[in-house]
């Protein structure tokens, strides 16, 4: 055993290979003692004394190794406890030989040397050939089956020195890692994990029962995975691993494979990146079925707890998001497409933002929010007026007029008759304003300064419009704030300060003075019904509710995406609002006082760099929104067919199987260009958000479907049930597409006319 040249991982795999042969030899032997002993019997005793000499000092060289290096923390017990206890056993054997207690000898070496050899290779584990095979395949098989997952840990490589493989007493094995302050801890029993995992799947029913969807923090090796799996056969996982280490150390112990075959496992994600991470919980939000449990593998307490604890939160605020969002889309579906359709007229006659890109450099945003804290900094934003650039955020013009402030800009998305209410009685027709086709279409109409922009969610205004790659394109956060930050750095300020920018409710009111577009008894209720808290600025707690909450968690992610930009919350009164600083709105005017922004400094920017569409460009968006009543006619006859197909569908699925499986491939035939129609996404995906949802969600229980009479009968249930609700939009879809072309048609009609 053994070479010149020392190197620590060969060395213990010598010691693996040699560990198999000596306990063979040791069964050989022992069986020896208990018959006469011969010369045979004591040169066999000789090789196997040499045998466990060399093992001996190769492991005393290993150990010695060790110790020079500091590393491999989790080995160097087992050496040191091996090295000592065979020195023991070792011992004992001499005595009996030497006092000719032969079968005591051969019983010490079966029954003590033997198992003191086993359980050594027991914790030195698999050979690193085998190991790198084995992770070769598990990255080949996440490759296959989670791409996502295997770009998070491509290229990357096992830190060693903090993350060790080790092994239980049963064979199993475990996993060791070293936390920040150097500690090592284990993360399953040394003697049994799955006997732990198993009593945790028990201990947790009471948190599992009755949920559908079980939303688990932490992988490890998988022990825990696959006795939940077991206990609750029915339900879907989704396992969020946040350490790649972890995961590449399991690579190396843990056929996946096998593993992933046992568990119905629905998402896996790995590493803390935390866009990947909102992103799977929507989908999953979205795409699944029932209630959804979350709970998390206990060790991870002791790893990062931080990390667990922003993992829930993270977890329940993309819930909450996707629920809030539900419910508005599902109240203003229609309303928002209509906006969307009849501002076309506006959007081919107004310029983007894009001509505006970096031209404010050099010059400070102040985003004015509508919340109460807004009247205690208005004096100072007064003066502020004059070396900032003063943007109103949606409804907080109200307030901001009610003080006799005119911002230099307003912004404004909501598409909602109460946004209208709140701009109805303003005079701010000279005022710059920035809209998103979103905006409720009459707020726009008689706006002689505007300039627009699209949201990254919108799939309507992406088909009307057509985006190009020069086009901005914002994230889409539930609340104006967040176009509003987006659209000042774009145009380049590089400081961003907040005012009245609650995203709470810290008092008696919602609003600042001068909001009119809620009542004193609405305004109340919400307060009343505000059952959440939220850290505020000074420390203490402000109530909030769902919507408050997953707003205040979306501008944060806005604010995250800008690392280089100077965030500034001047709010005396509201929540605490991560990437800030808080500072007092003088401080913000003392550091401004030598930049000056006249009144009309938006006006005089938008007239010297922002330009129309091409008149190309303006006639593709109008020819696409002409062509729309011809598409839909053409989507409505094709629904027909196949609902007149479906009609018969559950009799031949129980008289003539195969003439109903013909008749199921035809309807997939028929249906798979609807699905891939534009017009689907842009239109009706936006007009019945709800049952778009359920069909979504009950399509791979029909796709996944063998049974033909029971498949039948989900193609009945699933899709005719959405070709119906398709069926039953489509007038008032076509009512809104035809007003839209007639608005635009009139608008070419007025600009001919112009011309003349």
């Amino acid at each position: 055993m053994g070479g010149e040249t020392f190197e620590i991982e060969s060395a213990l795999d010598e010691i693996k290979r040699f560990l198999p042969g000596l306990i063979e030899a040791c069964e050989d032997v022992s069986e020896l003692f208990y018959e006469s002993v011969t010369e045979q019997t004591w040169q066999m005793f000789g090789q196997l004394v040499q045998a466990m000499d060399d093992l001996y000092r190769a492991s005393k060289t290993v150990h010695n190794e060790l110790v020079q290096i500091g590393d491999y923390a989790t080995i160097f017990p087992v050496f040191a406890n091996f090295i000592s206890e065979f020195s023991e056993q070792f011992e004992t054997l001499n005595r009996h030989v030497d006092e000719e207690e032969f079968v005591q000898a051969g019983d010490h070496i079966q029954y003590e040397l033997a198992s003191l050899f086993l359980h050594l290779k027991s914790l030195l584990g698999d050979e690193q050939p085998v190991k790198e095979r084995r992770f070769a395949a598990n990255l080949a098989f996440l490759k296959q089956h989670f791409a996502h997952v295997y770009e998070a840990i491509r290229g990357l490589e096992l830190d060693r020195s903090r993350y060790q493989v080790t092994y239980a007493r049963n064979g199993l094995p475990n996993l060791c890692v070293a936390t920040a302050d150097n500690k090592m801890i284990s993360f399953y029993s040394h003697y049994d994990p799955h006997h732990e995992a198993e009593r945790w799947a028990e201990s947790i029913a009471e948190t599992i029962n009755g949920k559908s969807n079980v939303l688990v923090f932490g992988f490890g090796l998988g022990y825990h995975m696959l006795q939940l799996a077991r206990k609750y056969p029915e339900h879907q996982l989704v396992i969020f691993e946040p350490d790649e280490q972890l995961l590449l150390a399991a690579m190396e112990a843990v056929d996946f494979q096998e593993l992933f075959s046992q568990i119905n496992i629905k998402l896996f994600i790995a590493g803390w990146n935390k866009t990947l991470r909102d992103s799977a919980f929507y989908y999953f939000a979205r795409r699944e079925k029932g209630k959804t449990a979350i709970t998390a593998i206990p060790v991870y307490d002791r790893l990062d707890i931080r990390k667990k604890l922003d993992f829930f939160e993270d977890a329940k605020t993309a819930i909450m998001l996707f629920e809030v969002s539900t419910r508005t889309r599902n109240v203003f579906g229609f309303q928002w497409l209509q906006n969307k359709l009849f501002n076309i007229a506006h959007i081919v006659n107004t310029p983007s933002i894009r001509g505006l890109q970096d031209k404010l450099e050099g010059i400070t945003a102040v985003i004015v929010g509508a919340g109460p804290s807004l009247e205690a900094d208005i004096e100072t934003l007064r003066k502020l007026k004059d070396h900032a650039l003063i943007i109103a955020a949606g409804t907080s013009i109200q307030s901001l007029k009610h003080f006799g402030i005119t911002p230099h800009l307003i912004v404004s998305v909501d598409g909602s008759e109460a946004n209208y209410d709140a701009f109805s009685h303003l005079d701010v027709n000279d005022v710059p304003f920035l809209y998103n086709p979103l905006i409720q279409n009459k707020i726009i109409e008689n706006k002689n300064k505007l300039f627009h922009f699209l949201i990254d969610g919108d799939l309507t205004s992406r088909y009307t419009v057509g985006w190009t790659m020069e086009d901005p394109v914002f994230s889409s956060p539930p609340s104006v704030t967040g176009p509003a930050i987006q659209g000042a750095i774009y145009m380049g300020c590089k400081d961003i300060v907040f005012t009245g920018q609650d995203f709470s409710y810290p008092g008696t009111h919602i609003y600042a003075p001068g909001a009119k577009h809620v009542s004193q008894e609405q305004s109340d209720s919400m307060i009343e019904t505000a059952d959440m808290q939220v850290e505020n600025v000074r420390g203490g707690m402000n109530r909030t509710n769902k919507m408050m909450r997953v707003t205040l968690s979306e501008i944060e992610k806005v604010l995250e995406m800008y690392p280089g930009i100077r965030f500034i919350n001047t709010s005396q009164v509201g929540a605490k609002i991560k990437c800030t600083e808080w500072q007092q709105m003088e401080s913000v005017l003392k550091r401004s006082e030598n930049v000056i922004v006249p009144h009309n400094f938006m006006d005089e920017s938008m007239a010297k760099y922002l330009q129309p569409y091409s008149e190309s460009r303006k006639m593709e968006i109008t020819n696409r929104l002409f062509q729309m009543p011809g598409k839909l006619a053409k989507m409505e006859t094709t629904l027909k067919r196949i609902e007149q197909k479906l009609g018969g569908l559950r009799g031949l699925g129980r008289m003539k199987p195969n003439k109903c499986q013909n008749i199921m491939v035809e309807i997939e035939q028929m249906w798979e260009p609807i699905m891939k129609n534009e017009l689907f996404t842009a239109l009706i995906a936006v007009a019945i958000p709800i049952e778009v949802l359920e069909y979504d969600r009950n399509l791979p229980e029909l796709a996944q479907e063998k049974n033909v009479i029971k498949k039948a009968d989900l193609f009945c249930e699933v899709l005719g049930t959405f070709i119906n609700a398709m069926k039953n939009c489509l007038p008032q879809l076509n009512e809104i597409v035809q007003e839209a072309v007639r608005r635009v048609e009139l608008r070419m009609q007025m600009a001919a006319a112009e011309e003349l």
